[in-house]
């Protein structure tokens, strides 16, 4: 099944296409294809009746009803709004795909297939089966179901397992800050003293800069840091503030403006490509190379995994044990041959 963007429709057996609206007009053929007038005159006409019906409110059995009172409970409501915000995408599917489905008696096997439908996009799919998990853990927490009844548990992810980000070596870090446009050292330089994420880096302000310390709250996690600044870190921003200061935020593009995430990405690679030798590497990377540069700025243990995540903190470990490793045995080479 093949959705459409002309709302209710869809390719059924990718030839046939199809209207859709269980409360009013069931399941109907559209005739012809989008662009012909039989079928946009067909459509007007099943979405007029869709619109002109009024809404009755959902059987408490509904999944439509589950939804709404999901929506309206305090755990939804405390969320942040960017999680409450994703969350709502595969709310709005499971109300279009299962609205009114009795969520009492769905099984695996109607969710996998809601889920099975979204499988040219992995992510979204894996998303909502994700969400329709939530869902069930917290109609078991109220009691709408019965207890440990999740029909979506079981389901696995359908996207593979991503390759994991390559961590930045001293000589790469040195290598860009040496060669790339000033747009691009600074959010670098940032990111490899503060170990944060590149949603964090471009939102990081110079009120946040204490000079011994930066001041970030975690978009991702809510959480408020004060990263002890590095020597380097520190030198860098006090001589950017005193020459290049532009704006509010520490980083900015070529034509100074504040950076997202995704243009800040497309930056550091549209520079890499302009550096010989230099490998592909992502703002992510810096997180694990971020780990020793924040132990040499003083930070504990503790701190440096509050600051990267725990799980980030133990692969940057690993990563940074290899290294010294690596070193000393090319060290011990050198020494065998002077």
């Amino acid at each position: 099944m093949v959705k459409s963007k002309l709302k209710y429709t869809y390719l059924a057996k990718g030839r046939y296409w199809r209207f859709r609206h269980a409360p009013t007009v069931g399941d109907v053929p559209l005739p012809g294809t989008p662009g012909d007038p039989e079928f946009h005159a067909r459509y007007s006409e099943l979405l007029k009746r869709v619109t002109a019906t009024p809404k009755a409110a959902p059987a408490q059995s509904s999944f439509a009803w589950l939804v709404g009172k999901y929506r309206k409970s305090p755990e939804f409501a405390m969320l942040r709004p960017r999680t409450r915000d994703d969350y709502e995408i595969s709310l709005n599917v499971i109300i279009e795909e299962l609205g009114d489905q009795p969520y009492a008696f769905t099984t695996r096997k109607m969710l996998k297939a809601v889920r099975d439908g979204y499988s040219t996009t992995p992510r979204k799919a894996d998303k909502l089966k994700a969400m329709m998990s939530r869902l069930y853990s917290w109609a078991d927490e109220e009691e709408h179901v019965p207890e440990g009844f999740n029909p979506a548990a079981g389901l696995k992810k359908l996207r593979k397992k991503p390759e994991p980000y390559v961590p930045w070596s001293d000589e790469e870090i040195d290598l860009l800050l040496a060669n790339a446009p000033s747009h691009v050292v600074t959010p670098v330089i940032l990111a490899a003293y503060t170990g944060q994420r590149a949603s964090d880096v471009v939102s990081m302000t110079w009120t946040q800069y204490k000079g011994s310390t930066i001041r970030v709250k975690q978009d991702k996690t809510g959480e408020p840091l004060d990263i002890a600044c590095h020597p380097k870190l520190r030198a860098s921003l006090d001589n950017l503030r005193a020459t290049d200061r532009k704006g509010v935020v520490m980083a900015t593009s070529a034509e100074d403006r504040s950076y997202t995430a995704g243009s800040l990405s497309q930056a550091l690679t549209r520079a890499i490509r302009q550096i010989d030798e230099m490998p592909h590497r992502t703002m992510h990377g810096l997180r694990y190379a971020a780990a020793a540069r924040l132990e040499e700025a003083g930070c504990t243990v503790a701190e440096i995994a509050a600051i990267i995540g725990h799980r980030t903190y133990q692969m940057a470990m690993k990563y940074i044990a290899q290294r010294k490793a690596a070193q000393r045995a090319i060290a011990k080479l050198e020494a065998q041959g002077s």
